[in-house]
This record gives structure tokens, sequence and C-alpha cells, in this order.
């Protein structure tokens, strides 16, 4: 799988998940309370914070900027929220030069191509591209030329779009990553259908990332176990405020939370190997079993199974080895409740040899 760097995270298979918190609209138009948000991210430990930028007259037609009722209802819905929210050229470069204080990547998705512009002037390290615009080669052509990695969406796209994206993308050189994503806010559990996640880590080799919009926190911690190269969450101070991304964001401790588990379970995955810690081995010998006499035995007794018993603690031959002292002769005198041992084991394996026919011995 391909890889690419953002500042000093590697970004792919086998990397710790960057995580960013998107917080969009979620300023609602408010300097202080953008920077306020960026902090947060920050002390959640977010690798990064995401907003948007747009050019009104490049996005939209202009008879729907001059009526919205002329748009579906989803433009009449969010076109006001965009208007008023919009923070000024002066407020990103404020954000960006606070993000860069702070030590947290400034992110930020352009919707037009002078958005991208004014982006790659204030040096943002790459684009992250909204799933409405997975298909918009127009602006995907146009911001492959600034040669910073994409992060594409993939919500509210066919298969088939998403192929034809990645293989633009491949053909243009630029280091991109896809993000597994349903477009519903809030998203319903039974839609966002993660074991697609799967599927794009199969079919594409770039990184593949998970952008969420439902509720709680289990998804998206699930996400980066399955191997989410990125995460992306929506954060807000407060899912009662008044805007269309705040319902299906996460609050503070909400998102806290999330980057913690997200890292806990990024500790536990572990190798695809078995071993015991420190702490395994001492609770083996104080919890374990070890075989012990359940009579007086005298030296010569052929052993039986009923001769044999397991009680701890773990010090002794383990009972996995009950087959290979049954039919064995006793080499010493073994009292009731004593452990059996390792020369108990070995004196029978020589006494059992040296029975064989002409001292045969096997696997030799």
């Amino acid at each position: 799988m391909n890889t690419f760097q953002i500042g000093d995270r590697i970004i792919g298979s086998g990397q710790p998940a960057y995580i960013i918190a998107e917080i969009g609209l979620n300023h609602n138009g408010q300097l202080h309370l953008a920077k306020a948000m960026v902090d947060i991210a920050k002390q959640a430990g977010a690798d990064a914070v995401k907003f948007q930028k747009r050019s009104l007259k490049d996005l939209y037609q202009k008879k729907i900027l001059d009526d919205p009722k002329q748009g579906e209802k989803g433009v009449q819905y969010i076109l006001p929220f965009i208007r008023e929210f919009e923070l000024s050229d002066s407020d990103f470069c404020d954000i960006s030069d606070y993000c860069r204080s702070q030590e947290i990547t400034f992110m930020c998705t352009p919707w037009d191509r002078p958005s991208s512009d004014f982006l790659s002037a204030i040096g943002v390290p790459a684009f992250k591209v909204a799933s409405a615009d997975l298909t918009n080669f127009d602006l995907l052509e146009y911001l492959v030329q600034k040669g910073r990695p994409l992060m594409l969406s993939t919500g509210m796209s066919t298969e088939s779009e998403i192929e034809s994206t990645y293989n633009f993308m491949k053909e243009s050189g630029v280091p991109f990553a896809l993000l597994h994503c349903n477009s519903t806010y809030p998203a319903p559990f039974r839609n966002i259908n993660l074991r697609y996640l799967q599927t794009l880590q199969e079919k594409y080799d770039v990184p593949i990332g998970y952008s969420g919009h439902e509720k709680g926190i289990s998804v998206s911690v699930v996400a980066a176990s399955m191997g989410a190269s990125i995460i992306e969450r929506h954060l807000t101070m407060d899912r009662t405020l008044r805007g269309p991304d705040h319902a299906s964001s996460l609050e503070p401790q909400g998102f806290s939370r999330m980057v913690r588990d997200i890292r806990n379970v990024e500790e536990a995955m572990g190798q695809p190997k078995k071993w015991m810690t420190r702490g395994e081995m001492m609770n083996r010998t104080v919890l374990g079993k070890s075989l012990v006499a359940t009579q007086d035995i005298p030296k010569g007794t052929s052993l039986t199974r009923t001769m044999m018993t397991a009680k701890s603690p773990g010090k002794g031959i383990s009972p996995q080895r009950i087959p290979d002292l049954v039919g064995k002769l006793a080499v010493r005198d073994i009292k009731a409740d004593e452990e059996f041992n390792e020369r108990d084991l070995g004196a029978a394996e020589t006494q059992r040899q040296k029975s064989l026919p002409g001292g045969f011995r096997w696997g030799v």
C-alpha cells in the first residue's frame, strides 16, 4: 500500500490512524469559537483540524444565489447557514497561524477553484475533498496541479464512480487516500456498511480511511481496528447549537474518548503471534496447575491415571504431560500430594527406552 506524509506523520498501512477533527462550519462564523475548538482538538490528541472554504459565486449558479427557493430543499436549508457562518480570508489566515502555534495541522476543504488557490497560498499541507466532489473532475484536475496529497471521501457515490476517480488520481501521480463515508447527517448505523472499508482496502493500493457522521464513537473505533489509516469526525462545542452539522458531531468529551479508545485499540492490536508477558508468567505459576500424586507411590510402581491429579501452584509438570507419565515406572518414592517433576518424567522415558527390544530408540 502506498503511503504519504503530512508534517511528521506518515499515513498508510501499519501506521497509527491520522485523526482529523472536522470543525467545518461548527464555529458558527465566530473566530474565537474556531480557536477554542482548535484547542479542544489539540488537547484530545487529534492530528489535524479541518475547516471548509467556499466562494459562493463559484460554487452555485447565480439564479440559486439570487433566489435559493429555485434550488433543492437541501440547498434552501444549508445556503443561509453558509452565508451566515462563512469565515473571512483574514479569519482563515489567523486560524492557520494559530494552529501552527499550537502544533496541530491546519487543513481545509476547498469547494471550488478560488478556495483551493487561497488555501494553497496559506500553506495547507493537503486537501480534503468532500464526498460531493468525488466525481468533480473539474475541481480534482485543478487540485492535483497543486501537488499536495488529497483525501477524498466516497459518500453518495457508486462503486464505478469511486473506481473512475481512483484511476484519475493514480494517473495524476499525486498521493491520495480514499475515505469510506455515508453522507447522511447523522448516519443511521444500519446504513454505514463498515465492511465496505475492507473492500476498499482489498481493491485499491492507497491509504483507506473512514469519515463518520454517526452518533457515538463505537463505529469510528471499530474502523480504526479494521485498519483505517484516517479517521475524520465532526467536532462541536454543543450538539444543540444552530447549524447543519452539530447534530452529527461529537462534543469535546466524546471526541476525546474516541481518540483515547482508538489509541488504546491500536496499542492492543499487537502482532500475529503469541507470547507470554511477565505478568502472565507470574500468574502462570500462581494460578497454574501441576501434577501431584493422589497416594503414596513406592519406587518401581507402574504409574496409573488414578495415581495423579492436578493442583496449584504450577511449579511442577504440566497436566498436559499425563499421557507421558501413565504406564511409566516410579524411579523414587513419591508421597501423596507431592509434585511429580522432570526427573520422574525423564527417568521414566529412559526406563521405557531400555525396555524396548534391542535398545531401539524412537525418533532417532
